[in-house]
């Protein structure tokens, strides 16, 4: 049985959790609110991100091993599945699959294109008073399409993703995988 993995979230981003639960790995979370990510995870050791806000979630801290007598502290969802799969290769992930990186880099351009569009929205419909107002105070959406615009910026890449999850048969981008 794996030790206990601790993963620091957002009730509102479940794609770490869906790795932990999908091999089966025993958790525990650790419930963040915005305003507490940095002041939460800096006191406990984990090193800032080189790049982008110093402190984000997801962040997992894995427990102890002969490389990481301390535990091992990650970043980033793309980062935690990478390490979850080294450390837990079975169920696989298939993170080595060339279609992903092209989803990924898709995926990516649709959010960019319709942040104008969810953007209020998750702040008005899934975030608390303090984590609404910390977003409304450092992430700025003005200038950003909303409406009509912002979907017909989007239609190419919902295009390319339709296209992408038809290659292989769908309904996934690896088929039925």
């Amino acid at each position: 049985m794996a030790q206990e993995v601790t993963l620091f979230d957002l009730a509102s981003k479940p794609p770490s959790r869906l790795v932990l639960n999908y091999k089966s790995l025993p958790y525990k979370t650790h419930w963040l609110e915005f305003p507490d990510i940095a002041p939460h995870l800096q006191p406990l050791g984990i090193p800032p991100n080189t790049q982008g806000k110093s402190y984000t979630v997801p962040t997992i801290h894995l427990p102890s091993s002969p490389s990481y007598p301390d535990g091992e502290n990650i970043m980033d969802s793309k980062a935690i599945a990478i390490a979850l799969e080294a450390k837990y290769p079975e169920p696989h992930l298939h993170l080595d699959a060339p279609e992903l990186g092209r989803a990924e880099e898709l995926w990516m351009q649709l959010l960019r294109s319709l942040v104008g569009v969810f953007g209020p929205r998750v702040d008005s419909t899934l975030l608390n008073d303090r984590s609404r107002e910390y977003t409304e105070a450092n992430i700025h959406l003005e200038g950003k399409p909303d409406g009509d615009d912002a979907w017909a910026s989007a239609k190419p890449m919902l295009g390319d993703i339709g296209a992408l999850l038809k290659e292989k048969g769908g309904p996934y981008v690896l088929g039925e995988t």
